[in-house]
Parts: structure tokens; C-alpha cells; sequence
């Protein structure tokens, strides 16, 4: 992968400005890297699965608060409750392979209490490389945690930022333990994941916003340029697949690469177009969590900063019949567009492009899911007039250079349709409604409604009002004796007819 030829250096900028929930050290050519010293309390957990290294004095004090145990302070205690919690989680719910063990005499995961940096949650290094069965590149790891998680630079703070620090830690242990084959390049997928695990282990706490605010602010780079700021795709992909795509791919990836694992599971999922087609997708939940929430896959997407729109993003409509928008994609990025102020009831688009490329439609707070754009118009109508059209785009790397893709999006006013019939099945035989567009007027307007046999049922010549240019909707009645079974409805306009089969059940 070309492009990530200057990821390292991104995130290593990154974590010094941003710190992070934690951070993942590489290991040393050594083979051995130099653990923290000067702590001289060790509290091993309940089940014995971690030993937690801290002092009670120095500049690495940890809390002296003692309300359950005298000689353990309650933060120590309380970082054994989680860390083991998110070991069960990891290994048991996850099914996760466990972390492979440093020291058969003393077999607890090292987990250390320490001042770091300034915002640094904590950190997690890769130290020893031991190879296992099926995981031919497993290391070794222990831990350190910020003694106190309070004071400038953190987001959330004490036992509920303990919490989340517990949890992202321990799955960089986890990852190690399953295999590192090129940190450079796949630096990105385990802090999105050991963030995403943060989400799902406290959906409470919600530490992760303050990754999202960096998000919505700064859309359109290739996903591997982001260190946190992307765990809303992760939130997306294992809501969408009922929380099996990460320990799916991270199963994988104790045989091959990060890359080729995420690569084989998205193409598993959508084809050729694994990478597009769920990166639109992924961006077309942020402008649910604006415009209309209950649509998001987001549990907290309400509370997300709304998606900003910089100049050359957006532009407003104009009633013209036909007008192009080129825009441009970075590999492997979702980026968005939007049509504002649409004065007419539908417009059809369609997408164009030299590479590959997916795109999602929405009618801004319309009840209805996006539609998929491609090469063949499709017509998409608003709620109201004016309306706003946004747009999700989710790119590949199946161009030959790292330069942005061009992306055209085609539109024109919209056609004549008949855009819904609902309900459907009818269960009320005292209302069917029929949603409809009409680019021009029409002298005369009719609805008529037939058995399967052809039989005419209902006939209804419609208002002057319904038969002018724009967005209507008429309602009919069925007769009350009308037995079960299915109907045809058409409704014909001058040149156009537009035919629907409903169900009656009663």
C-alpha cells in the first residue's frame, strides 16, 4: 500500500498533540523493552490474571482512598475490576485468542500505574516476539495506565476514564498477542479497534466523542490517516453486521496482514466494491445522526457534533435542466456533498467516475433510507419544497495514482413518477394514498382501479390541482364489500401512465 508511506510519522505527530486513550510502542530491535521501575506495591487480581505495579508515594502516587480494602486503594482495586471484566469480553464474548505469556513463573499480564504525558490515558508496548500456533507473528506486551487520570488533557477523568483506559490497554495486549506483520501500515486499525472496544465495554461513558467532534470536522482523508478519529466506522460496521466484523477480521489477522483481512471481509460482505460501498454507507449514518437520528445506527448519534460542509462541498440548486458537480476522493475515504435549497418536488442523479466508486443519496430528514447511486439516473424526491439533497461517497484504490479521484455528480430535474402507493398491504379499505411527481402540467387526470381480472373497481378523475406540475398526493376509497386480494391502481396523465399493484387484506 503506497500511500501509507508517511502514516507513521502522521501518527506519531498526532499522539503528541492529541494524546489519546493509549498508545501502541512498538518493539524494540532488542527484542526488550525497558520497564517502568520505582513501584513497589503489586495488587494481583482476583482471578489472577494481571499483576497491577503502583506506589503509594512519589510522583507516581496513585489515589489514597482506602473504603474497601485497607492496604489496597480503591483506584488499584477498581483497575483489577475492569481489567478483568474486558478480559472476559475479549476472550469469552469475543471470542479473541488470549495474549501469550511473558513468564510462565509469574504468567498475570503486567499492567503498570504511572505519570505519562500530558493527555496520554495510557500505553501499551510490544515487547517480546513468540511465535504460536496459527499466529506466527504474536508478541508479547505489558501495559501502563496514567496514575491518577485527572487534570489537563483529559476528556473524561478518575474511574470513569479508568474504565475505558482498562479496556483499550488490554486489547492492545490482546492484538500483539494475536500479531504484528507491519505497525507503520497498520497502526490505524488497532487504535480504531482498541477505541471501538471502549464503546462497547461503556457504552455510558463516551470518551470516544471527543474523537467524533475531530471527525465531523475534518471528513475526507483515507481511513488510515486517522488514529482515533474514525471509530465511528468500527461502531458502523459491527452494528451492521450484529458485532461479528471485528472479531472476525482480528481472528484473521493472526494468519495474514491487517490489510488483506479487513479487505477480505468487506469484499465477502459487498463484492468488488467492499471498500466503497461500506465507506458510503459509513458516512451516510453521520447525516443520519444530523438530519434525522432515528435512522443512525449511532446509539449516541444525536449527540455528535452535526457534519460541517467547507466551502466547495456544497452548492445551492438551480432550476436549470440539467448542471454537473466534480468533486474529488481520496483513497479509501468517505466524503460527502450537498444540494441545497432543491426548489423543485425530485431531481435524478448519477454518479460518474474513472475508478471505482459508491455513492449514497438522501433526501435531508426524510423518513426513507438513502438510495444507491450509480452510472443510471435515479430519482430522488423531498419531503417539501425547498428541500436538500446530501450525499456520501465512499472511494477504492482502483486508480493508478495516489492523487484524488474525480467524481462527477450528474443531475437534472426530475421525471414524471409515481413515487409511492401506501399502505401496502391495505388493511383500511377507506384510504390508499398515491405519491406522485408531475413535470408538467396535465389537462386532465384520472385514477382508476382494477381487479386482477381487469375488472374496473374505482374510477376517480382528479382535481385541476393534482394534475399541475410538482408533488401530489391523492387518496381513494375502496368499496367496503371489497373482498381480499390483490388490485392494480393506475393513474394516467395525458402521455403518462403509471400503473402499481397493491394487496387488500381485511
Amino acid at each position: 500500500m503506497r500511500y501509507f508511506s508517511t502514516f507513521i510519522i502522521s501518527f506519531l505527530v498526532a499522539a503528541a498533540l492529541f494524546g489519546g486513550p493509549g498508545r501502541l510502542i512498538p518493539p524494540a530491535k532488542s527484542g526488550m523493552n525497558l520497564r517502568p521501575d520505582g513501584l513497589d506495591q503489586t495488587y494481583i487480581s482476583p482471578e489472577g490474571l494481571f499483576a497491577l505495579h503502583y506506589t503509594n508515594t512519589g510522583n507516581d502516587t496513585v489515589p489514597q482512598i482506602y473504603s474497601t480494602d485497607s492496604g489496597v486503594p480503591d483506584y488499584i482495586l477498581s483497575a483489577g475490576t475492569f481489567l478483568e471484566r474486558g478480559y472476559r469480553l475479549l476472550k469469552d464474548t469475543l471470542g479473541l485468542p488470549q495474549p501469550p505469556v511473558d513468564d510462565i513463573r509469574s504468567p498475570e499480564i503486567d499492567i503498570y500505574f504511572r505519570r505519562l504525558g500530558y493527555g496520554v490515558y495510557g500505553q501499551t508496548t510490544a515487547e517480546l516476539s513468540k511465535t504460536l500456533p496459527g499466529r506466527p507473528k504474536a508478541y508479547t506486551a505489558f501495559s501502563e495506565i496514567h496514575h491518577t487520570l485527572t487534570g489537563a488533557g483529559f476528556y473524561t477523568e478518575g474511574l470513569e476514564a479508568l474504565k475505558v483506559t482498562c479496556v483499550h490497554e488490554l486489547f492492545h495486549v490482546f492484538q500483539v498477542g494475536i500479531g504484528i506483520w507491519n505497525l507503520n501500515e497498520d497502526m490505524w486499525f488497532y487504535e480504531t479497534s482498541a477505541t471501538w472496544i471502549e464503546e462497547v465495554a461503556y457504552p455510558d461513558v463516551n470518551d470516544y466523542f471527543q474523537y467524533v467532534e475531530r471527525y465531523v470536522n475534518d471528513w475526507g482523508k483515507p481511513i488510515y490517516d486517522y488514529i482515533y478519529d474514525n471509530v465511528t466506522w468500527l461502531l458502523f460496521l459491527n452494528d451492521r453486521y450484529g458485532g461479528e466484523a471485528s472479531p472476525a477480521i482480528w481472528n484473521a489477522i493472526a494468519e495474514q496482514s491487517v490489510w488483506p483481512a479487513i479487505t477480505a471481509y468487506l469484499t465477502e460482505k459487498s463484492g468488488s466494491k467492499g471498500w466503497s460501498e461500506h465507506l458510503a454507507a459509513w458516512g451516510m449514518e453521520h447525516l443520519y445522526a444530523d438530519y434525522h437520528p432515528d435512522l443512525s445506527r449511532f446509539d449516541d448519534g444525536e449527540a455528535y457534533s452535526p457534519l460541517l460542509f467547507p466551502a466547495g462541498t456544497f452548492r445551492s440548486y438551480s432550476v436549470i435542466d440539467s448542471f454537473n458537480v466534480v468533486t474529488y476522493g481520496q483513497p479509501f475515504s468517505s466524503s460527502f456533498y450537498k444540494i441545497q435549497h432543491i426548489t423543485t418536488p425530485s431531481i435524478q442523479i448519477r454518479i460518474l467516475s474513472p475508478g471505482e466508486i459508491s455513492g449514497k443519496a438522501w433526501a435531508s430528514e426524510s423518513a426513507t433510507e438513502a438510495v444507491d447511486l450509480s452510472r443510471d439516473f435515479t430519482t430522488i424526491s423531498g419531503t417539501g419544497v425547498p428541500w436538500d439533497l446530501l450525499i456520501s461517497l465512499g472511494t477504492e484504490e482502483a486508480y493508478s495514482s495516489g492523487e484524488a479521484l474525480r467524481i462527477t455528480l450528474d443531475i437534472r430535474e426530475g421525471e414524471s413518477s409515481l413515487l409511492s402507493l401506501y399502505p401496502n398491504p391495505v388493511t383500511d379499505p377507506r384510504v390508499v394514498s398515491f405519491r406522485y411527481h408531475l413535470k408538467n402540467d396535465s389537462e386532465k387526470g384520472m385514477l382508476d382501479i382494477y381487479d386482477i381480472l381487469g375488472r374496473e373497481i374505482r374510477s376517480l378523475e382528479l382535481s385541476t390541482d393534482n394534475t399541475r406540475a410538482g408533488l401530489h398526493t391523492v387518496t381513494a376509497n375502496l368499496p367496503e364489500t371489497l373482498a381480499s386480494g390483490v388490485f392494480i391502481a393506475v393513474l394516467r396523465f395525458d402521455n403518462h401512465t403509471f400503473p402499481a399493484k397493491f394487496t387488500l387484506l381485511k
